[in-house]
Protein backbone atom coordinates (compact mmCIF):
# COMPACT_ATOMS: atom_id res chain seq x y z
CA UNK A 1 0.00 0.00 0.00
CA UNK A 2 2.71 2.02 0.45
CA UNK A 3 3.06 4.63 -2.38
CA UNK A 4 6.99 4.74 -2.54
CA UNK A 5 7.31 1.22 -3.72
CA UNK A 6 9.08 0.64 -6.77
CA UNK A 7 7.65 -2.60 -8.73
CA UNK A 8 8.08 -5.74 -7.21
CA UNK A 9 8.41 -8.28 -9.87
CA UNK A 10 11.24 -6.54 -10.99
CA UNK A 11 13.21 -5.72 -8.31
CA UNK A 12 13.21 -9.13 -6.74
CA UNK A 13 13.89 -10.94 -9.70
CA UNK A 14 16.79 -8.53 -10.85
CA UNK A 15 18.95 -8.88 -7.72
CA UNK A 16 21.85 -10.80 -8.67
CA UNK A 17 23.46 -13.78 -6.02
CA UNK A 18 25.98 -11.32 -4.32
CA UNK A 19 23.17 -9.60 -3.09
CA UNK A 20 21.46 -12.73 -1.74
CA UNK A 21 24.82 -13.11 -0.13
CA UNK A 22 25.25 -10.07 1.58
CA UNK A 23 21.83 -9.99 2.80
CA UNK A 24 21.95 -13.86 3.92
CA UNK A 25 25.62 -12.54 6.16
CA UNK A 26 23.61 -9.85 7.46
CA UNK A 27 20.76 -12.53 8.96
CA UNK A 28 16.49 -12.25 7.84
CA UNK A 29 15.66 -14.21 10.39
CA UNK A 30 16.19 -18.05 9.24
CA UNK A 31 14.93 -20.86 11.35
CA UNK A 32 17.81 -23.16 10.80
CA UNK A 33 17.85 -27.00 9.72
CA UNK A 34 13.83 -27.96 9.70
CA UNK A 35 12.62 -30.55 12.43
CA UNK A 36 9.95 -32.02 13.80
CA UNK A 37 9.75 -31.21 17.73
CA UNK A 38 6.98 -32.05 20.58
CA UNK A 39 7.07 -27.93 20.72
CA UNK A 40 5.61 -25.82 18.46
CA UNK A 41 6.97 -25.40 15.03
CA UNK A 42 9.01 -22.36 14.61
CA UNK A 43 8.15 -20.94 10.88
CA UNK A 44 9.86 -18.14 9.64
CA UNK A 45 7.85 -16.30 6.20
CA UNK A 46 9.43 -13.82 4.67
CA UNK A 47 6.99 -10.64 3.26
CA UNK A 48 7.63 -8.76 0.10
CA UNK A 49 7.06 -5.49 1.31
CA UNK A 50 5.80 -3.60 4.50
CA UNK A 51 2.63 -5.06 6.50
CA UNK A 52 -0.73 -4.11 4.51
CA UNK A 53 -3.84 -5.56 3.56
CA UNK A 54 -2.23 -7.83 1.01
CA UNK A 55 -0.72 -9.52 3.79
CA UNK A 56 -4.11 -9.69 5.79
CA UNK A 57 -4.64 -13.72 5.72
CA UNK A 58 -1.07 -13.87 7.42
CA UNK A 59 -1.71 -11.56 10.25
CA UNK A 60 -5.03 -12.63 10.84
CA UNK A 61 -3.66 -16.21 11.19
CA UNK A 62 -0.69 -15.08 13.72
CA UNK A 63 -2.92 -12.55 15.66
CA UNK A 64 -6.11 -15.04 15.91
CA UNK A 65 -3.70 -17.64 17.32
CA UNK A 66 -5.02 -19.83 13.63
CA UNK A 67 -0.81 -20.81 13.58
CA UNK A 68 -0.54 -21.47 17.08
CA UNK A 69 -3.30 -23.69 17.32
CA UNK A 70 -1.87 -25.28 14.03
CA UNK A 71 1.08 -25.95 15.93
CA UNK A 72 3.39 -23.37 14.71
CA UNK A 73 5.87 -20.39 16.14
CA UNK A 74 5.58 -18.32 13.44
CA UNK A 75 7.66 -14.73 12.57
CA UNK A 76 6.80 -12.75 9.53
CA UNK A 77 9.15 -10.68 8.16
CA UNK A 78 8.74 -7.26 6.77
CA UNK A 79 10.05 -6.88 3.17
CA UNK A 80 10.56 -3.90 1.33
CA UNK A 81 12.36 -2.24 -1.61
CA UNK A 82 15.95 -4.04 -1.36
CA UNK A 83 14.83 -7.59 0.75
CA UNK A 84 15.26 -10.19 -2.54
CA UNK A 85 12.29 -12.50 -0.98
CA UNK A 86 12.64 -14.86 -3.71
CA UNK A 87 16.56 -15.26 -3.15
CA UNK A 88 15.46 -15.54 0.44
CA UNK A 89 13.39 -18.58 0.52
CA UNK A 90 15.38 -20.15 -2.77
CA UNK A 91 18.49 -20.41 -0.57
CA UNK A 92 17.00 -21.58 2.40
CA UNK A 93 17.32 -19.09 4.52
CA UNK A 94 14.01 -18.26 5.32
CA UNK A 95 11.59 -20.95 5.03
CA UNK A 96 8.76 -19.21 3.15
CA UNK A 97 8.54 -15.99 1.46
CA UNK A 98 5.26 -14.88 -0.53
CA UNK A 99 6.64 -13.78 -4.41
CA UNK A 100 5.00 -13.36 -7.54
CA UNK A 101 4.75 -16.03 -9.75
CA UNK A 102 6.60 -14.01 -12.47
CA UNK A 103 9.58 -14.36 -9.53
CA UNK A 104 8.64 -17.67 -8.96
CA UNK A 105 9.69 -19.30 -12.42
CA UNK A 106 12.78 -16.93 -12.85
CA UNK A 107 14.42 -17.89 -9.68
CA UNK A 108 13.75 -21.05 -10.48
CA UNK A 109 15.19 -20.58 -13.85
CA UNK A 110 18.37 -19.20 -11.82
CA UNK A 111 19.27 -22.45 -10.06
CA UNK A 112 17.17 -21.13 -7.17
CA UNK A 113 14.71 -24.24 -5.33
CA UNK A 114 11.61 -23.26 -4.05
CA UNK A 115 8.01 -24.12 -5.35
CA UNK A 116 4.73 -22.35 -4.59
CA UNK A 117 2.32 -23.56 -2.19
CA UNK A 118 -0.55 -21.05 -2.21
CA UNK A 119 -1.30 -17.78 -3.98
CA UNK A 120 -2.84 -15.20 -1.71
CA UNK A 121 -4.10 -13.80 -5.32
CA UNK A 122 -5.90 -15.37 -7.71
CA UNK A 123 -6.39 -12.23 -10.20
CA UNK A 124 -3.26 -10.05 -10.20
CA UNK A 125 -3.81 -6.67 -9.12
CA UNK A 126 -1.33 -5.20 -11.70
CA UNK A 127 -3.29 -2.60 -13.55
CA UNK A 128 -3.03 0.87 -15.07
CA UNK A 129 -4.87 3.89 -13.26
CA UNK A 130 -6.54 7.29 -15.23
CA UNK A 131 -8.70 9.63 -14.13
CA UNK A 132 -12.09 8.79 -13.97
CA UNK A 133 -13.13 11.84 -15.65
CA UNK A 134 -10.64 10.38 -18.61
CA UNK A 135 -12.30 9.71 -22.25
CA UNK A 136 -10.26 6.16 -22.05
CA UNK A 137 -12.67 3.42 -21.35
CA UNK A 138 -10.69 0.46 -21.77
CA UNK A 139 -7.36 -0.58 -21.82
CA UNK A 140 -6.65 -0.76 -25.04
CA UNK A 141 -7.86 2.68 -25.69
CA UNK A 142 -4.92 4.02 -23.45
CA UNK A 143 -2.23 1.56 -24.64
CA UNK A 144 -3.49 2.78 -28.47
CA UNK A 145 -3.44 6.62 -27.74
CA UNK A 146 -0.47 8.79 -27.40
CA UNK A 147 -1.16 9.25 -23.97
CA UNK A 148 1.97 9.79 -21.37
CA UNK A 149 2.18 6.78 -18.73
CA UNK A 150 3.81 6.86 -15.39
CA UNK A 151 5.49 3.01 -15.25
CA UNK A 152 8.93 1.46 -14.83
CA UNK A 153 10.72 0.93 -17.94
CA UNK A 154 11.28 -3.00 -18.89
CA UNK A 155 8.34 -4.28 -17.12
CA UNK A 156 6.93 -7.74 -18.25
CA UNK A 157 4.07 -6.48 -18.27
CA UNK A 158 4.23 -3.71 -20.18
CA UNK A 159 5.95 -5.80 -22.77
CA UNK A 160 3.05 -8.34 -22.89
CA UNK A 161 0.27 -5.07 -23.36
CA UNK A 162 2.81 -3.98 -26.37
CA UNK A 163 2.58 -7.44 -27.67
CA UNK A 164 -1.43 -7.40 -27.83
CA UNK A 165 -1.64 -3.32 -28.54
CA UNK A 166 0.10 -1.07 -30.66
CA UNK A 167 1.69 0.84 -27.86
CA UNK A 168 3.96 2.61 -30.19
CA UNK A 169 2.69 6.12 -29.92
CA UNK A 170 2.49 6.20 -26.38
CA UNK A 171 5.24 8.29 -24.02
CA UNK A 172 6.75 7.45 -20.76
CA UNK A 173 7.75 8.95 -17.70
CA UNK A 174 9.53 6.89 -15.16
CA UNK A 175 7.05 5.70 -12.17
CA UNK A 176 9.11 5.84 -8.46
CA UNK A 177 6.23 5.49 -6.24
CA UNK A 178 4.73 8.69 -6.36
CA UNK A 179 2.16 9.61 -7.68
CA UNK A 180 2.44 13.47 -7.61
CA UNK A 181 3.03 13.74 -11.79
CA UNK A 182 -0.25 11.61 -12.07
CA UNK A 183 -1.97 14.24 -9.36
CA UNK A 184 -0.57 17.13 -11.56
CA UNK A 185 -1.85 16.39 -15.27
CA UNK A 186 1.85 15.17 -16.10
CA UNK A 187 0.81 11.65 -16.83
CA UNK A 188 -2.61 10.46 -18.00
CA UNK A 189 -2.00 6.99 -17.00
CA UNK A 190 0.12 4.93 -14.31
CA UNK A 191 0.83 1.84 -13.27
CA UNK A 192 -0.63 0.63 -9.86
CA UNK A 193 -1.66 -2.08 -7.73
CA UNK A 194 -5.61 -2.14 -8.13
CA UNK A 195 -5.74 -2.77 -4.36
CA UNK A 196 -3.39 0.52 -3.15
CA UNK A 197 -2.71 3.26 -5.35
CA UNK A 198 -6.22 3.76 -6.24
CA UNK A 199 -7.37 3.62 -3.02
CA UNK A 200 -5.02 6.29 -1.97
CA UNK A 201 -5.63 8.78 -4.14
CA UNK A 202 -9.76 8.22 -3.01
CA UNK A 203 -8.94 9.09 -0.04
CA UNK A 204 -6.97 11.61 -1.36
CA UNK A 205 -10.25 12.67 -3.48
CA UNK A 206 -8.98 11.64 -6.58
CA UNK A 207 -10.84 9.53 -8.51
CA UNK A 208 -9.76 7.02 -10.60
CA UNK A 209 -10.91 4.45 -13.68
CA UNK A 210 -9.02 0.60 -13.16
CA UNK A 211 -8.15 -1.37 -16.20
CA UNK A 212 -6.67 -4.81 -14.72
CA UNK A 213 -3.90 -6.23 -16.54
CA UNK A 214 -5.10 -9.43 -15.98
CA UNK A 215 -8.14 -9.26 -18.26
CA UNK A 216 -6.22 -8.72 -20.97
CA UNK A 217 -4.79 -12.93 -20.31
CA UNK A 218 -1.31 -12.12 -18.55
CA UNK A 219 -2.63 -13.18 -15.06
CA UNK A 220 0.09 -14.66 -13.51
CA UNK A 221 -0.86 -15.71 -9.30
CA UNK A 222 0.57 -13.01 -6.76
CA UNK A 223 1.35 -12.79 -3.04
CA UNK A 224 2.38 -16.73 -4.09
CA UNK A 225 3.51 -18.52 -0.49
CA UNK A 226 6.88 -20.51 -1.65
CA UNK A 227 8.45 -22.97 0.45
CA UNK A 228 12.10 -24.03 0.12
CA UNK A 229 12.68 -27.02 -2.06
CA UNK A 230 14.46 -29.11 0.66
CA UNK A 231 12.08 -28.04 3.91
CA UNK A 232 9.31 -29.25 1.57
CA UNK A 233 10.77 -32.62 0.91
CA UNK A 234 11.99 -33.19 4.06
CA UNK A 235 8.60 -31.95 6.13
CA UNK A 236 5.34 -32.28 3.39
CA UNK A 237 3.20 -32.31 6.26
CA UNK A 238 4.22 -29.78 7.86
CA UNK A 239 4.34 -27.35 5.17
CA UNK A 240 0.45 -28.96 4.04
CA UNK A 241 -0.55 -27.96 7.78
CA UNK A 242 0.90 -24.89 7.47
CA UNK A 243 -0.70 -23.63 4.05
CA UNK A 244 -3.88 -25.01 5.93
CA UNK A 245 -3.06 -22.53 8.78
CA UNK A 246 -2.95 -19.77 6.13
CA UNK A 247 -5.74 -20.54 4.35
CA UNK A 248 -7.84 -20.01 7.38
CA UNK A 249 -6.18 -16.96 8.16
CA UNK A 250 -7.24 -15.45 4.88
CA UNK A 251 -10.78 -16.36 5.32
CA UNK A 252 -11.10 -14.96 8.80
CA UNK A 253 -9.43 -12.05 7.47
CA UNK A 254 -11.99 -11.55 4.78
CA UNK A 255 -14.82 -12.51 7.26
CA UNK A 256 -13.12 -9.70 9.47
CA UNK A 257 -10.87 -7.59 8.29
CA UNK A 258 -11.36 -4.63 10.43
CA UNK A 259 -9.27 -5.80 13.83
CA UNK A 260 -6.50 -7.03 12.19
CA UNK A 261 -6.03 -3.79 9.96
CA UNK A 262 -5.77 -2.23 13.61
CA UNK A 263 -3.09 -4.57 13.97
CA UNK A 264 -1.18 -3.69 10.45
CA UNK A 265 -1.92 -0.10 11.31
CA UNK A 266 0.34 -0.31 14.18
CA UNK A 267 3.11 -1.85 12.12
CA UNK A 268 2.57 0.43 9.39
CA UNK A 269 1.51 3.24 10.73
CA UNK A 270 1.84 5.15 7.01
CA UNK A 271 -1.32 3.48 6.36
CA UNK A 272 -4.78 4.87 7.67
CA UNK A 273 -7.68 3.72 9.16
CA UNK A 274 -10.04 4.61 5.53
CA UNK A 275 -6.79 3.39 3.21
CA UNK A 276 -6.91 0.31 5.05
CA UNK A 277 -10.53 -0.62 5.65
CA UNK A 278 -11.08 0.20 1.58
CA UNK A 279 -8.37 -1.75 0.31
CA UNK A 280 -9.65 -4.39 2.79
CA UNK A 281 -13.03 -4.34 0.74
CA UNK A 282 -11.03 -4.74 -2.96
CA UNK A 283 -9.60 -8.00 -1.70
CA UNK A 284 -12.24 -10.66 -2.23
CA UNK A 285 -12.45 -9.84 -6.02
CA UNK A 286 -9.03 -10.60 -6.48
CA UNK A 287 -8.15 -13.44 -3.88
CA UNK A 288 -11.54 -15.61 -4.31
CA UNK A 289 -12.22 -17.34 -7.96
CA UNK A 290 -14.08 -20.33 -9.01
CA UNK A 291 -11.57 -22.71 -8.44
CA UNK A 292 -11.23 -21.30 -4.78
CA UNK A 293 -14.99 -21.85 -4.14
CA UNK A 294 -14.37 -25.44 -5.20
CA UNK A 295 -10.94 -25.57 -3.90
CA UNK A 296 -10.46 -23.47 -0.76
CA UNK A 297 -8.70 -20.60 -1.05
CA UNK A 298 -4.98 -20.41 -2.45
CA UNK A 299 -5.98 -22.88 -4.90
CA UNK A 300 -3.51 -23.39 -8.00
CA UNK A 301 -3.84 -24.81 -11.58
CA UNK A 302 -1.54 -26.60 -13.36
CA UNK A 303 -2.65 -24.86 -16.76
CA UNK A 304 -2.14 -21.18 -15.36
CA UNK A 305 1.44 -21.99 -14.52
CA UNK A 306 2.00 -23.67 -17.92
CA UNK A 307 0.36 -20.51 -19.19
CA UNK A 308 2.84 -18.05 -17.69
CA UNK A 309 5.91 -19.90 -18.66
CA UNK A 310 4.86 -19.65 -22.44
CA UNK A 311 4.03 -16.06 -21.78
CA UNK A 312 7.36 -15.54 -20.12
CA UNK A 313 8.98 -17.18 -22.96
CA UNK A 314 7.17 -15.73 -25.20
CA UNK A 315 8.08 -12.19 -23.87
CA UNK A 316 12.04 -13.33 -23.33
CA UNK A 317 12.15 -13.47 -19.56
CA UNK A 318 12.98 -16.80 -19.96
CA UNK A 319 14.37 -19.14 -22.32
CA UNK A 320 12.88 -22.57 -23.95
CA UNK A 321 16.13 -24.54 -22.16
CA UNK A 322 15.20 -22.62 -18.75
CA UNK A 323 11.46 -23.68 -19.44
CA UNK A 324 12.63 -27.35 -19.79
CA UNK A 325 14.55 -27.45 -16.83
CA UNK A 326 12.06 -26.09 -14.27
CA UNK A 327 10.57 -28.90 -12.21
CA UNK A 328 8.14 -28.87 -10.41
CA UNK A 329 7.09 -24.83 -10.14
CA UNK A 330 3.65 -25.52 -7.48
CA UNK A 331 1.98 -27.80 -5.27
CA UNK A 332 -1.29 -27.37 -3.82
CA UNK A 333 -0.65 -29.29 -0.19
CA UNK A 334 -3.77 -31.55 0.86
CA UNK A 335 -3.83 -32.23 5.09
CA UNK A 336 -4.14 -35.78 5.49
CA UNK A 337 -7.60 -36.89 6.85
CA UNK A 338 -7.27 -38.81 9.90
CA UNK A 339 -8.48 -42.44 9.50
CA UNK A 340 -11.63 -43.46 10.66
CA UNK A 341 -11.82 -45.82 13.51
Amino acid sequence: MNLNRPDRNRRAAGLPWFALLAAMLVGCGGSGPPTESDGPRRVTVQLNWFPEPEFGGFYAAKERGIFEKSGFDVELIKGGAEVPAPQLVASGNVDFAVVSAPQLITIRARGGRATGVFASFQISPRSLLVRRESSYQSLQELWESDATIMAQDGLVFIRWLNSIYDGSNLSFIPYAGSTALFVDGKAEGMQCFATAEPVQLEVDGVMTRVFVVGETGYNPYDGVLAVNDALLEAEPRMVARFVEAVRKGWDSYLDDPDPINDVIAKLNPDLKSNVLRLAAAKLPGFVRSANTADHGLGWMTEARWADLVKQLQTLGEITAKDAAGLGRIHVNPAVETPAAD
